[in-house]
Formats: structure tokens, sequence, C-alpha cells
């Protein structure tokens, strides 16, 4: 397992082998978490010439984001119907995992909530919070309730669970690192947290949530000139940047 190191960040590679599909593949960044930013590009990630990977669930033709994706009490876009401050499915705005890094409290809270209002945190300068869909890395009973009723709670439907698309998630430890990974491979949710449980240090308490997936799965690591597109040069509203604030 893995590919390089700078001096913020780790980029890795980790073979996970699932039984009934084979071995998938991830790549992962590792990094602190007061070096996420979370930015808009519309464009793609690789074109974006930016360290990174794809945020959270969104529109193609009108750009409106379909995930909390806020820093600072500021969302990633503006001028939109959905801009970041909303999780929101096609039934509507719906409470789902949303992983909320605390600064001034070096915490990270996972929450299952419908609006950037609902988020828990000590400072609204201080922190950011990216929605998704929760993984129950710890839970195997709540993530087949979640998988077995898509159309219920956080409507994973939209997600097409058992299709095989590239996947991505973000990740956090009880080291305090965060993770931001992709499946090279084609893969269902299951399948790809299943590799997740195999491929990542989960004895480091790893817990997170799964960003959007197919072809909007996207990774661009500038200085080991790997790139990443799940299958076409989708345009997206917003990734979640790492930049060199501190070391690792």
């Amino acid at each position: 397992m893995g590919c390089g190191k700078m001096s913020y960040y780790f980029f890795g590679t980790a073979d996970a082998y699932v039984t009934g599909k084979g071995y998938i593949r991830l790549r992962y960044i590792k990094t602190s978490p007061k070096n996420i930013k979370l930015t808009h590009i519309s464009g793609t990630v690789p074109g974006s010439g930016l360290l990174g990977i794809n945020a959270g669930y969104f529109d193609d033709n009108s750009q409106d984001v379909y995930s909390i994706c806020i820093q600072n009490s500021s969302t990633v876009t503006s001028g939109h119907t959905y801009n970041g401050y909303y999780n929101v499915t096609s039934a509507g705005t719906k409470a789902r995992g949303t992983l909320v890094w605390d600064d001034p409290w070096r915490t990270y809270r996972l929450q299952t909530i419908e609006a950037a209002n609902e988020v828990t945190i000590g400072d609204p300068d201080n922190y950011w919070a990216q929605g998704g869909v929760n993984l129950f890395l710890k839970n195997d009973t709540s993530w087949n309730n979640l998988i077995n009723s898509p159309t219920k709670g956080e409507y994973i439907s939209d997600q097409s669970p058992n299709a095989q698309y590239n996947r991505s998630a973000l990740l956090y430890g009880t080291s305090l690192n965060v993770y931001l990974v992709i499946s090279e491979a084609k893969c269902s949710l299951d399948q790809f947290r299943t590799a997740i449980k195999l491929g990542i240090d989960t004895t480091n308490g790893i817990e997170g949530i799964i960003l959007d997936g197919a072809n909007a799965t996207q990774m661009n690591v500038p200085d080991s000139s790997y790139s990443f597109m799940g299958g076409s040069s989708r345009k997206l509203p917003a990734m979640i940047q790492v930049v060199n604030n501190v070391p690792l």
C-alpha cells in the first residue's frame, strides 16, 4: 500500500479483494483537516490542476449543489437555487450524512442533517462541512437498513446503490487525519464500503460519508502525475481541495 508522501499529504493505493467482485483498487489522499478547502471549480477536477477529489451531489444543467458544502459559514457557490446549504435528493431535502470538522475543538462530527444551520460547531468562522450519505463503517445493521430501504431515510436510490459505478468517499479517523478516497474499479455501494473496510486502516476508527459517483468520481494528484475521471469529462461545481496549510 502506498504511492508517495509530500510534506502535507500522503497519496496512497490499496487493493482490496471483495468476495463476488474481485479486487477493487482504491486511491486515497490522506491529509490534515486543516488542509481541506471546499472549492468552486465549474469544471473537472483534473482540469482544475488542483489537488483533491470531487465533492458531493449536484445537477449537471443548473450546476446546483445538492450536498451541504460550506466552509466558515460560506457556501461553495452562490447565485443558484442550491449553493451547498442543503442536502437535496430527487424527493426534496433530506437529512443525510454530513462530515463536519470543528477546528477550535479539533474534532469531527458525523451528523445526519438536512441543512447547514443544523451543524454543531464551536466557531462559525472556523469549520467545514461536507454532505453525502452515511457509510456506517462501524454499524452493519444501520448500513443494511440503508441499502435495503433505498427510498427511505437518506433516500439513496438517487445513488443507484446496486449499479457498477466508480465511487468516492470522505473518511476520518481517531488520528484526526482525513482521507479522500476513490475506487478505480466500478462497484456497487456495498462493494465499495467493503473495500474501504478491507483496504483502509479501520483499526484507526475510520468512519465517513459517500460522495458522488459514476462519472463524477474524479481525482487529481499533480505531484504524482495522477488523474482519474470516471468515464467522461463531467463538469463539477465543487471539489474537495487539499492545500498546504500545515504538515501531515
